[in-house]
């Protein structure tokens, strides 16, 4: 090949390097937050290998099931706003009717959300919750199922409803 041939071959395996323009690095995005609205998607539950088989059946819960269904269907919807001011607001809204509002505040540190809600008499529904998944769209909380269910935990996802990162209030 002679230096004229190498010298043009050579152009134009250069020319789509011309050709592409340079690409400004983008900024890093800021973790996800709590911040904003929250909808319940689906409650479910998990065990351990040693969960006995008597714990296990009792898993198997109607009534969480007709949740599950209802918010599956749009009838229920249970949704959550947490606040930048650390306060948030839960209700349960089931075929229209508002059955259950909840305020209170809020912190999360290493994943484990703590919460408080003085005026609800069963106190907070999102005390001592471990985050197991947070992302743009997503949450799962997971806490004990409680002293009846020995070794089972209970899993809530969650997907974000509204704008995020959430508008700045009016």
């Amino acid at each position: 090949m002679s230096i004229f041939n190498k010298l043009i071959f050579g152009g134009l395996l250069g020319l789509p390097l011309l050709a592409a323009p340079a690409q400004a690095q983008k900024a890093p995005k800021e973790p996800p937050t709590l911040l904003g609205y929250w909808q319940t998607r689906q409650i479910g539950f998990s065990v351990t290998a040693a969960t006995p088989d008597s714990v296990r059946n009792k898993l198997d819960d109607p009534d969480i099931a007709d949740l599950n269904r209802a918010m599956f269907t749009g009838e229920a919807q249970l949704l959550v706003e947490f606040r930048a001011d650390s306060s948030y607001q839960f209700t349960i809204t089931r075929a229209g009717k508002r059955l259950r509002t909840e305020t209170g505040t809020y912190s999360l540190a290493h994943g484990h959300l703590q919460a408080s809600s003085p005026a609800s008499p069963d106190g907070s529904s999102f005390h001592d919750q471990q985050v197991q998944k947070l992302t743009r769209r997503g949450l799962v909380l997971v806490f004990p199922a409680g002293p009846e269910l020995p070794g089972a935990s209970e899993e809530v996802e969650y997907h974000r409803v509204g704008p995020y990162p959430p508008t700045a209030e009016k």
